[in-house]
């Protein structure tokens, strides 16, 4: 019997499992070549620029007090998964973790 598979098959598993964790540096690399607020314009201001169903406006500390206490982690979570009124990913099914994080980022620093 031909021995090399116990070789390739470990390896291309090892290539496989590195190509599929995306490290958070590289996403954060890639989130800085994306605008936050071209993002935010398009899936988030509909309802963030007016604080439609209480949305927390951008440039509005006082909207984000509360929701900022856990962490900006957490505030993703919620764009990702969605929360109260708000459905998952702002109703943008095709919104990348990269693109959610520069709009939330824009939504609470960008917009000063």
């Amino acid at each position: 019997m031909n021995n090399h598979w116990l070789l390739v098959v470990p390896l291309l598993l090892l290539a496989h499992h590195a190509m599929a964790a995306k490290p958070v540096e590289q996403e954060r690399l890639a989130a800085r070549e994306l605008n936050g607020r071209e993002v935010y314009v398009q899936t988030c201001a509909m309802c963030h620029a007016n604080g439609v169903g209480g949305a927390p406006r951008p440039g509005r500390p006082d909207d984000w007090v509360e929701r900022s206490r856990n962490g900006t982690a957490e505030l993703l979570v919620s764009v990702l998964r969605g929360k109260g009124a708000m459905p998952p990913k702002g109703g943008n099914a095709s919104l990348t973790r990269a693109e959610a994080y520069v709009a939330l980022d824009f939504m609470l620093n960008g917009a000063k």
